[in-house]
């Protein structure tokens, strides 16, 4: 049994298949996507319905489910396409009104965050970063879906964070790109959305046991 950790699909069928065939992933293991599986790529419905219907994979809210759910709950019958990204319209509208509402339904159950053990440490997985205690609800979830983590906020982690939303690229001129490490914070997202404008971008993949990248 092992546990993965992935980020950032966005519709990325034909890697996340590859990556999983490269782990030689099984019923055994456990993997955790922590956010961003729609939009920017043609298959972000796909891979959303295929992360649901798999019983040892958990999926985290990303800014784009939380903007697919809301586009969603305000988009009449017909889809207004003002508000999806072109790539999920076009999955959308394939779908019946009823498929729409079910999915709407999973994505409210998503959670935000959540702490995995393994080995005796735990990590908490986010999204984006970590929210401030001291903040209210509006701008913690601001933190938890939306922030840039700064060098000066990933030193200041005290648990180990493993984390998405912001391209590795961001942190460092790395070709191709690779999981950044700071402190106790690690960005996984290596840019897979990207591959046609960001040199070297790729779908990365981390296992905790042992902490082995992988890469497609």
């Amino acid at each position: 049994m092992a546990t993965y950790i992935m980020s950032d699909l966005h519709g990325d069928w034909g890697h996340f298949r590859l990556m999983l065939f490269k782990i030689k992933f099984s019923s055994p293991d456990q993997l955790y996507i922590i956010g961003d599986v729609v939009d920017r790529g043609p298959h972000g419905i796909r891979l959303l319905q295929y992360v649901r219907s798999q019983k040892n994979m958990t999926l985290l809210m990303g800014n784009h489910e939380l903007m697919l759910l809301e586009g969603i709950l305000h988009a009449n019958d017909p889809l207004e396409e003002e508000w999806f990204d072109p790539h999920t319209f076009a999955e959308l509208k394939r779908l019946s009104v009823d498929e729409r509402t079910e999915l709407a339904g999973y994505l409210t159950t998503l959670p935000l965050q959540m702490t995995v053990s393994c080995n005796g440490k735990d990590y908490q997985l986010v999204h984006a970063s970590p929210a401030p205690s001291a903040v209210g609800k509006e701008e913690a979830l601001q933190y938890l879906l939306w922030n840039r983590v700064s060098k000066l906020e990933a030193s200041a982690f005290s648990q180990t964070v493993i984390a998405g939303h912001t391209p590795t690229a961001f942190y460092q001129d790395c070709v191709p790109q690779r999981i950044w490490r700071y402190g106790n914070y690690i960005d996984i997202d290596c840019g897979t959305a990207f591959r046609s404008t960001l040199p070297g971008g790729c779908l990365a993949c981390l296992r905790l046991e042992d902490g082995k990248e992988f890469y497609t």
